[in-house]
């Protein structure tokens, strides 16, 4: 018996290993359990929201899977011998593959499989075995880590039929080879600094290092994104005489198509810069299409020639349909020059010739990297048109945001896909990931909430309410198996419960008959529609012949011309096209959108679905469990988001690619090493402190308990533990003694965190040298002169402090911050100031919270981010008006630290913390 690679019904997936020779109907027909389970579960899921008008709870949700199990259960059977029960399946598999022989030859062929001859794994297996995985890793991501090659060589060496002992090594040698032989690794400068003997591992590697964390990329990759953006700064390409685009415009307008101020500006751009490669973004429904017309209507009509590429075949088909050039897919394009058969098109490409690539985000770095240079090296310009904030390649991508952080890009900023302008506007603070977006679908009632069985029965039943006003609607989802059900539904609705007379199961599980719309998978250019189209993945078609082989005769749904799709081609590459995948509907508009999503989208995939539709697009959200048990213990389940809440994490779940360039450039960057920094040297200050009181003495302060019954369950324990301990090592006292001392006198019975008071109620030690920024503690002076820790602590604190330095001079140079109140003048000290804090403290570059949100921050920290908020308050004033916008900004400062605190305890004054969660 032997195991191989079968492909799934999902092309995006990697392929399943199973036993070769069992028929995968047998699989279908003894996995139909779980099947009937979730359908009930959905059934009763909907009922239960029918009846209390909201969605079950996570417990509720539990109960009514159970009783959906239970429902569903077969009735048990008489007790059974094995012989019994045998003769039951083997009855039972026979009806499914056509009677008994063929499940004796099935088994035949399970148990005695075809001779294979399996690869001797010698060196030039190996080297050759590493080639392969180091282009997988390329196709699929610009980095990667130890565990994505280790999985790919696992692969790999299956195949081999080497023994379990052997394989082990033999991966852990193809790991090696890759990333030590043929990949570049990626890593921030190194401080130079050795943990102490306790910050190590038993390895003798560092407690702040991750094993496999460290990432890597090819020097393939890393050349290409460099020509990528080396080559936007080229000029001496061809331009076009202004007259030319004057004529273009005009004409544009003369055929009713104006192109407002923003296209108009685009086309000029493209046609006159001279650049040898240019990049335009364009938003959701921005106009592309139609400045692209313009600019091929001046070049063309200049004497040039322009031609077009795309990532996919179906986005190339949609740019020749729009604007009536040539166009073929980049991967045909790439293929043509790895075997040396130029098409026409591309022979012919030269001087005077213009290429086009769209949707230039979804091209992989390589292919497009490929791509420019065959243009660029014939004479050609290039003009790249996408947008870096929807949906990007399965590939190493991420170049569109270098190109754009090193030479700008042109862009369109005027919407006019939406009927709406307040939607137009919205989907634009979407793109940006601003939580503000989301309060225009909220109030405007595009977001609904149920469980997954409510929400799929609320987008079908709203998709069909629209198309029976006769509007274009469609229905999206984020997975091929939501996807797949609501095909189902739509196709039971047309049917209307009357019986297809002939019909053919499809890839997708699903059946189709005449009068159904299909979408097909794959790109097939042996199945021709016309001598330059042929069947495209992505494209849909109206069924209208099933042939009794199970062949289709389909008609396309925008050309109209027809195809006789081949039986093998429906049952591998077919699927209902009523629905489709939030990836397939780039580029695609309607007239309404139905979105399903299920909480762990990105923003791109959020923005991509709430963009397609011009005149609605409704967004239908899972807030409820499954159902399974064992998610009740997760911390989304025991205290589940609101849907707005959830709303906001997919918008924080920023999926655009990063180039490894950027990778590179960021992990050099001070301000993101600052903020490790910064925690490995209040770190070892703790650990060191454990170290000078010792352990016997660590383990008294830690049953805390036993004096303040749940003091050591409070959130901010972890930072009072640190700060008594800090004290007993600089004072040379108890730190329990220090802990009862702040304790007595005032109750802390009305405190919401009983840690947080006594932390603020701590005395703090007169530094002997100041810390290595201002709000961070200095090294004790019992520390200074240790023989293993001063030095150590001494290295840490300088590199906090030469970070700090570096992040000051890049904040001065830097054009004004995107957390810049709107009026605000801040000086250029407040900027240095705010921007060492916000690194520091890991802030996120987009947020535009100046000093970050709250959090549990210590009584120094706190202090310093209520100074940085009032020195920009001030700065936000009006000059007449400073003096006495100055004192009420001290006074407003001071109450809010005074309300936090009485969070806390009621009578105290002294500003510390934000609040922390009431027990």
């Amino acid at each position: 018996m032997r195991f191989a690679e079968r492909p799934g019904t999902d092309p995006t997936k990697r392929p399943i290993r199973e036993i070769i020779g069992v028929d995968p109907r047998l699989n279908q027909r003894w996995s139909t359990r779980r099947a009937h389970i979730n359908t009930r579960s959905g059934e009763l899921a909907i009922q239960f929201q029918h009846d209390h008008g909201r969605p079950p709870t996570p417990v509720e949700a539990l109960h009514l899977a159970q009783q959906a199990t239970l429902e569903t259960r077969d009735a048990k059977h008489e007790p059974r011998s094995l012989a019994e029960q045998r003769t039951t399946w083997l009855n039972e598999a026979a009806a499914v593959l056509g009677g008994r022989g063929a499940v004796a030859s099935m088994v035949q062929t399970a148990l005695a499989p075809p001779a294979d001859t399996a690869p001797i794994a010698d060196s030039h297996w190996v080297a050759e075995t590493a080639d392969h995985i180091l282009s997988v890793m390329e196709a699929s991501r610009s980095t990667w880590q130890m565990w994505h090659v280790r999985a790919e060589a696992q692969r790999q060496v299956r195949t081999t039929g080497v023994t379990a002992e052997r394989a082990s090594s033999l991966v852990d040698l193809l790991v090696d080879e890759v990333l030590d032989r043929r990949s570049v690794a990626l890593a921030a400068p190194h401080s130079g600094i050795e943990e102490p003997q306790v910050l190590r591992r038993l390895d003798g590697s560092s407690v702040y290092t991750v094993a496999g964390a460290d990432l890597y990329t090819s020097q393939r990759i890393l050349d290409a994104e460099a020509r990528l953006v080396a080559m936007v700064g080229r000029r001496g390409g061809a331009s076009v005489e202004e007259s030319a685009v004057d004529l273009a415009l005009l004409e544009m307008a003369a055929n009713g198509t104006a192109l407002d101020a923003g296209q108009a500006a685009l086309v000029r751009q493209m046609c006159s810069s001279g650049a040898r490669l240019q990049l335009a973004i364009a938003p959701a429904g921005a106009g592309k299409t139609t400045a692209m017309r313009a600019l091929v209507l001046a070049w063309t009509q200049d004497g040039g020639q322009v031609v077009g590429l795309a990532p996919s075949a179906a986005a190339a088909a949609v740019l020749a349909e729009q604007t009536g050039i040539r166009t073929d897919t980049i991967a045909k394009l790439t293929w043509s020059l790895d075997h040396g058969e130029l098409p026409d098109w591309a022979a012919a490409t030269g001087p005077s010739t213009l290429v086009i690539i769209d949707e230039a985000g979804m091209a992989d770095t390589l292919s497009l990297d490929a791509a420019v240079q065959f243009a660029i090296d014939r004479g050609a310009s290039v003009r790249l048109v996408g947008d870096d904030q929807q949906l990007a390649a399965i590939g190493a991508g991420g170049v569109l945001r270098d190109i754009t952080h090193t030479h700008g890009a042109l862009r369109l900023t005027e919407l006019h896909r939406f009927t709406n302008p307040a939607e137009a506007a919205a989907s634009l603070t979407l793109r940006e990931g601003k939580p503000e977006a989301l309060d225009f679908y909220l109030d405007h009632g595009r977001i609904h909430v149920g469980d997954l069985a409510t929400t799929v029965e609320d987008a079908f039943n709203a998709w069909v309410s629209d198309r029976a006003a006769g509007l274009d609607a469609i229905m999206l989802a984020p997975t091929r198996g939501l996807v797949a059900d609501l095909n189902r539904r739509a196709r039971a609705h047309g049917l209307n419960h009357t019986p297809a007379v002939f019909e053919v199961p499809l890839a997708d599980g699903n059946r189709a008959s005449v009068g159904d719309v299909i979408i097909t998978r794959t790109n097939d250019r042996r199945l021709r529609l016309t001598a330059t189209d042929w069947v495209k993945n992505g494209d849909r078609w109206t069924v209208t012949h099933v042939g009794k082989q199970g062949d289709l005769t389909v008609r396309h749904i925008r050309s109209h011309l027809t195809v006789r799709l081949p039986a093998d081609y429906v049952r591998d590459s077919t699927g209902l096209g009523y629905a489709t995948t939030i990836h397939s509907a780039q580029g695609v508009s309607a007239d309404t959108t139905h979105g399903l999503a299920t909480g762990q989208e990105s923003r791109q995939q959020l923005y991509t679905m709430l963009t397609r539709g011009r005149a609605a697009n409704h967004l239908y959200l899972q807030v409820v469990g499954d159902g399974d048990p064992h998610t009740l213990i997760r911390p989304d389940t025991i205290s589940p988001r609101t849907p707005t809440e959830t709303l906001q994490h997919i918008l924080a779940r920023d999926e655009a690619p990063v180039s490894a360039s950027t990778v590179l450039r960021e992990l050099n960057n001070p301000a993101a090493r600052l903020f490790q920094a910064v925690q490995r040297y209040t770190d070892g200050l703790h650990v060191a402190a454990e170290q000078l009181v010792g352990p016997e003495t660590v383990a008294e302060l830690d049953q805390a308990d036993r004096y303040i019954p749940g003091l050591t369950t409070e959130p901010a324990w972890p930072s009072l533990r640190a700060h008594l301990l800090g004290l007993a090592a600089e004072t040379g006292g108890h730190p329990l003694r220090l802990m009862l001392t702040a304790a007595s006198g005032r109750d802390l019975e009305t405190a919401g965190d009983m840690a947080a008071v006594l932390d603020w109620r701590l005395p703090e030690m007169a530094p002997v040298d100041p810390g290595p920024l201002p709000w961070l503690p200095s090294i004790p002076s019992t520390l200074q002169d240790h023989p293993v820790w001063g030095v150590y602590l001494a290295k840490r604190s300088q590199l906090v402090a030469d970070l700090g330095d570096q992040v000051q001079d890049h904040a001065q140079g830097d054009a004004e911050p995107i957390w810049t109140p709107s009026g605000s003048h801040p000086s250029t000290a407040l900027v240095r100031e705010i921007a060492v804090w916000r690194a520091a403290n890991g802030i996120n570059s987009q947020d535009p919270r100046p000093t970050g949100g709250g959090g549990h921050l210590e009584t120094a920290p706190a202090l310093w981010k209520q100074r940085l908020d009032r020195d920009l308050a001030r700065a936000t004033c009006r000059p007449a008006d400073a003096r006495a916008d100055e004192r009420q900004a001290g006074r407003t400062a001071l109450s809010r630290g005074d309300d936090r605190q009485r969070l806390y305890q009621k009578g105290e004054r002294r500003p510390s913390r934000p609040p922390a969660p009431s027990r």
